[in-house]
């Protein structure tokens, strides 16, 4: 990896990446939000790796889960961080369809930029994808700016792309899918 990366990619903790890819592409993961029986748990937090099993028995016991957005603070936090040190950032979001996160979050950024960082430059791209498919693309998009292609570069690839990704997920059970508006409950039955 070239010492001075030309821009930084920024996405969602859906993209399901192994902590040793994220270090090693330097991506910056915005976390989901999900509540468990009234408490609130993050998606991701670096360098703790998520009891995933538990997760999956507690919804297998009935536990009521509910997800939300990433905390509008986070993305501010995190980007506003990178405007502030002169960088590009190349946001790509999970699926639209799937969550509110990509429309919320890439509003907020386009705001931030136009009115306080006009001298940065910023691409938010839909995935259209979840998932480690979502993670791929993310993969894919580091790799080529390792390999030196600029962010428009980047950006014009994802956007050029984003329909050619193709991903098949299985669940055993389509109760949450349905419960969380995925799914009509006539499509659930």
């Amino acid at each position: 990896m070239s010492a001075e990366m030309s821009f930084e990619i920024v996405t969602d903790s859906t993209a399901n990446l192994p902590e040793a890819v994220i270090d090693q592409y330097n991506l910056h993961v915005l976390a989901l939000v999900f509540n468990i029986d009234g408490v609130v748990h993050r998606s991701y937090i670096k360098d703790d790796i998520a009891d995933l099993q538990a997760f999956y028995n507690m919804m297998r016991d009935g536990k009521v889960i509910t997800t939300s957005l990433p905390s509008l603070k986070e993305v501010d936090a995190i980007v506003r961080n990178l405007f502030e040190q002169g960088k590009d950032v190349l946001y790509l979001g999970f699926d639209s369809a799937l969550s509110g996160s990509y429309e919320n979050t890439s509003s907020y950024l386009k705001n931030l930029q136009e009115t306080q960082y006009p001298n940065c430059k910023l691409f938010c791209v839909d995935s259209l994808a979840a998932a480690l498919g979502h993670g791929l693309f993310v993969l894919k998009a580091a790799r080529m700016r390792e390999a030196g292609a600029s962010i428009d570069e980047v950006a014009k690839w994802a956007e050029a792309n984003k329909r050619s990704v193709a991903h098949w997920f299985t669940v055993d059970d389509l109760h949450y899918l349905e419960r969380g508006g995925r799914l009509s409950k006539g499509v659930a039955i």
